[in-house]
C-alpha cells in the first residue's frame, strides 16, 4: 500500500534532551517526556532578500530583481497543560526544588555571566497522522515525528486567574549537526541523520512513555 499523505492532528507528546554547548547529548539525567502539551507554535525567522527596481527617466519599469530569502532559525511558543517543573528546569537551566526524590518546584535561572552559555536541549514532538478521507489514524504510519536538534528556552507570558494555568515557554532553534539519528534508536527510518535545522517523518513507532521525572539516555547510543 502506498504511503498515505494525510494531515497532522494534535500534539501527543514532547521530549527534550539536554545538550552541551556544542550540541552533544549531555551525561546524567538528561531527558524528559511529557504527554500533556497543549500546543507548540513554530515559525521560521526569515531574512528577506534585498529587492531592486530600475525605472527609466520617464518612470517606466525597466527591470526588477529580488535576492534569495535566507532561513535564520525557528521561533517557538510552547504551552503545557500541567506544571512540570523538572522539564522546565531542564529546558531553561533553572534549579529543581526537591522534596525527597520528587521535584516539586524550580528556582528560576540566574542572569548569565559573559563566560556562560544558555542551556540547550533537543526538541521532539509527536503528532497524529490521520487517514486521508477518514477520521482515524493512518494504519501504516499513525504518527509524525518532528525533531529540532537544538533549541534555547526562556519563560513566556504566563497568567494566573480563575481558570487553569497553561504554562508558556518561548524559544528559538539552534543549528546542530551533531544530533545524527538521536540517542533513542527512533531516528529517520532510512538511517539518515536529522538535518541541522530539523526534520520530520511519518512513523509506526509509538510516542515515548511519559513520566513526571527526568530520565537518563546514554549519549551516543
Amino acid at each position: 500500500m502506498a504511503v498515505n499523505c494525510g494531515p497532522s492532528f494534535g500534539i501527543c507528546a514532547i521530549r527534550v534532551t539536554l545538550l552541551d554547548e556544542l550540541g552533544n547529548v549531555e551525561s546524567g539525567e538528561n531527558s524528559y517526556v511529557s504527554d500533556s502539551p497543549l500546543s507548540l507554535a513554530f515559525s521560521p525567522n526569515i531574512d528577506a532578500g534585498n529587492t531592486f527596481s530600475q525605472r527609466s527617466g520617464c518612470g517606466c519599469k525597466l527591470a526588477s530583481f529580488k535576492g534569495e530569502d535566507n532561513f535564520n532559525w525557528w521561533e517557538f511558543t510552547f504551552t503545557d497543560g500541567t506544571i512540570e517543573d523538572a522539564m522546565v528546569a531542564l529546558m531553561t537551566g533553572g534549579t529543581p526544588i526537591t522534596s525527597g526524590a520528587d521535584v516539586v518546584g524550580v528556582h528560576y535561572p540566574e542572569e548569565l555571566t559573559c563566560e556562560e552559555s544558555q542551556r540547550m536541549v533537543a526538541l521532539e514532538i509527536w503528532t497524529q497522522h490521520i487517514q486521508r478521507g477518514g477520521n482515524g489514524k493512518d494504519s501504516i504510519h499513525p504518527y509524525i515525528h518532528w525533531v529540532w536538534p537544538a533549541s534555547k528556552w526562556q519563560f513566556g507570558d504566563n497568567t494566573a486567574e480563575e481558570d487553569f494555568m497553561n504554562p508558556v515557554l518561548t524559544g528559538t532553534s539552534v543549528s546542530n549537526a551533531l544530533w545524527g539519528g538521536g540517542p533513542y534508536a527512533d531516528g529517520p527510518p532510512d538511517g539518515s541523520d536529522v538535518k541541522m535545522n530539523g526534520s520530520r517523518w511519518k512513523t509506526a513507532d509509538l510516542p515515548p512513555a511519559a513520566d513526571c521525572a527526568t530520565a537518563t539516555v546514554t549519549p551516543g547510543s
